[in-house]
């Protein structure tokens, strides 16, 4: 037996027991009195519940023995805010200041609530008053830059963010409201240049390395969004999300290894994070440790069993281990979450034909055919297969199929060409060579990567160069 209960488990409880006190003496039609304290308490886990409802009861039942306090009006205009009742909202905002005049937090909340309304001059009004009496003003002028962005003012929203910053310099909110905004209106040099700037001064400000890292990514330059990434995690040795974005970038850079030693490190940081999870697993399949992956897989699916891409890379690793009836039972589970993924269906059936039972495969075939007859993808792979398994004419046979239904599609051309001549049958290989190097001659070098010995025929080459 538990004896002993944390803190926010012993606050829980203390909660229910009030919010159960509170629901039977309303049930009974009792008055009394009601302590603000309380009020909060019993508001705050009605808001864990999502009981919009009680919620609005409990604060009108207070306001009879607390008619003036400014703090259940606020209460209130939050609730019909989550309701979406703008309107009501404001008016219950305005008479929480008439019992709290220039209370920051109230204002503030009004004037979120009057942009939101477009009326913005109003906004402003508010928030300049405050301004006369405030001992914070950069945070004033954070809350002006935050209604102007809101309105759609974004010369004055950089203004009063720039304005904040230089009344405190080392104010972080500003600095990252502006970064976002210079983000959002793609101006990224710029962006860069403010935490530059910043960073000069508060050199050891892990946020500001990480934004910085995170425009580089932007303009593509990935080097020097690793070196500020590696900054942010000097700062901060437990920046689990630093550690993600580095390792992600090394994945595009295809060093493979390298991301995942970053992954693993990300891990011990923060257990139990699906995508570095998944990002260790897809590290482990890309270097062909098979075993490693589908681990890793299975911990993601274990955490969210609704991830179709856990359960798929699960039945692939088993897939490539040769283990074609528990990749099957795998790709089901990924199947039953979305029973119309081409992609799911042709895999099914390949593994289902290699395992012999041709009548399945060729059902999953069908509906992959159905559910995207324009992929590529699906005629290559299903051709493919069955070439490698000698049937050159089911193979050949399929993709003039897939060409029928795609005329377009120059791949499928080279694809049957390479087969034509590889089974002998030259004369049609000329003929859908031809065709694929009018469509697209720019991949006449796929036709080598499915032939590669075909690349010293002399008859081919000079077809080739003639539609150069």
């Amino acid at each position: 037996m538990q004896e002993f209960f944390d803190h926010n488990e012993f606050e829980e409880q203390e909660a229910q027991r009030s919010a159960k006190e509170f629901e039977n003496r309303l049930r009974n039609k009792e008055m009394y009195f009601i302590d603000l304290m309380k009020v909060d308490e019993i508001y705050h886990y009605y808001l864990s519940l999502g009981e919009i409802r009680k919620a609005k009861q409990l604060v009108r039942f207070a306001m009879q023995t607390h008619p003036t306090s400014g703090e259940l009006y606020f209460k209130l205009a939050r609730l019909e805010y989550e309701l979406g009742k703008l309107d009501s909202a404001i008016a219950y905002m305005e008479t929480a200041l008439q019992y709290s005049p220039l209370t920051p937090e109230y204002v503030y909340f009004l004037s979120d609530l009057l942009a939101r309304r477009e009326r913005f001059p109003e906004a402003l009004e508010q928030l300049q008053q405050l301004l006369l009496i405030t001992d914070k003003p950069a945070e004033v002028y954070m809350q002006m830059g935050n209604v102007s962005q809101i309105c759609g003012e974004i010369e004055g929203s950089q203004a009063y963010y720039e304005k904040a910053l230089e009344i405190q310099a080392d104010f972080e909110d500003a600095l990252y409201e502006l970064g976002f905004l210079l983000e959002s209106d793609d101006r990224h040099d710029e962006a860069i240049k403010l935490y530059q700037d910043y960073l000069e001064t508060y050199p050891y400000t892990h946020l500001a390395w990480y934004n910085m890292a995170v425009l580089y990514q932007k303009q593509g330059n990935f080097e020097r969004a690793i070196d500020a990434l590696d900054y942010a995690i000097v700062i901060r040795e437990d920046f689990a999300q630093a550690y993600l974005n580095k390792g992600e970038l090394l994945l595009d850079l295809g060093q493979t290894q390298k991301a995942l030693q970053i992954f693993l490190e990300a891990n011990s940081v923060r257990e139990d994070d699906i995508p570095t999870l998944y990002h260790l697993a897809e590290c482990y399949e890309s270097l062909e440790m098979y075993h490693d992956a589908q681990r890793y897989y299975g911990y993601v699916a274990k955490l969210d069993p609704d991830y179709i891409d856990a359960w798929v890379g699960i039945a692939f690793c088993l897939e490539r281990r040769e283990r074609f009836l528990e990749a099957i039972h795998y790709y089901q589970k990924a199947y039953l979450l979305d029973e119309e993924n081409a992609d799911l269906c042709l895999s099914i059936a390949i593994c289902e034909y290699k395992l012999g039972n041709r009548h399945s495969a060729y059902t999953f075939l069908e509906k992959a055919v159905s559910y995207a007859p324009s992929d590529p993808h699906i005629w290559h792979d299903w051709s493919e297969l069955l070439f490698e398994h000698g049937n050159f004419t089911g193979a050949i046979t399929y993709l003039e199929e897939g060409i029928k239904i795609n005329p377009g599609l120059a791949e499928l051309y080279y694809q049957c060409s390479a087969y034509c001549y590889e089974a002998g049958i030259r004369s049609k290989g000329e003929i859908y060579l031809e065709n694929a190097l009018l469509l697209d001659f720019d991949r006449h070098d796929f036709f080598f990567q499915i032939a590669p010995s075909l690349k010293g025929d002399k008859r081919i080459q000079m077809i080739i160069r003639q539609y150069q």
